[in-house]
């Protein structure tokens, strides 16, 4: 399952930066975190809203 979540996560990656969008190893980090299912979905949405306002300057 590794492998397959790991090809799933390049494809994706790849896909994102061909459409203008930087992926940062935070980032990589999350979304393998969710799949891995190391953190439930709230979590996964409350991180990367946290993440989404960092990036906005915007940390509260």
């Amino acid at each position: 399952m590794a492998d397959s979540i790991e090809k799933a996560m390049r494809n994706a990656k790849a896909s994102l930066e061909l459409s203008g969008f930087k992926v940062e190893e935070k980032h990589t980090e999350l979304v393998r975190k969710a799949l891995e299912k190391e953190i439930t979905n709230e979590e996964f949405l409350i991180e990367a809203k946290r993440l989404a306002q960092q990036k906005d300057g915007d940390l509260k």
